[in-house]
């Protein structure tokens, strides 16, 4: 037994193999782009990272982008960030700060455009943050 734990272990050390969770999604106003917001926990010695997606509604034929990638993410929303759509081609991301961040501009998904603003500094507000928890996906 223990011959067989040592192969696996040495296997599993070699994985990298963070931790993915789907925090919260946001479908933007024309219903033709779903954000979604990942959590990711790399390990004991990895900070906990948060990344947004962009997948067509249909989830059909393109693989999803990624667009964000931040860590260390201070925001007043309890899922991680506040994701917003401006309008159906600019998504917004809202949070007090990040100790690390690469945001992409723009990406294309699903034949349009789609524009990413970060708004950093941003504390508490009145208005609720956006963004559902759960799968956006439809079976």
């Amino acid at each position: 037994m223990r011959c067989m734990m040592i192969p696996f272990a040495l296997l599993l050390s070699l994985c990298n193999c963070a931790a993915r969770e789907e925090r919260a999604w946001v479908n933007s106003p024309d219903g033709r782009t779903h954000a979604i917001l990942i959590e990711t926990n790399g390990g004991a010695t990895t900070a906990f990272g948060d990344l947004v997606e962009l997948h067509p509604s249909d989830h059909q034929g393109q693989k999803p982008i990624r667009v964000t990638d931040f860590y260390r993410v201070v925001s007043d929303c309890d899922y991680g960030l506040d994701m917003r759509w401006a309008d159906a081609s600019t998504l917004v991301l809202r949070l007090r700060s990040a100790s690390q961040m690469h945001v992409d501009s723009s990406a294309s998904v699903g034949g349009k455009t789609v524009r990413v603003i970060v708004q950093t500094g941003v504390g508490e507000s009145a208005d609720p943050c956006h963004g559902m928890k759960g799968r956006p996906r439809q079976m």
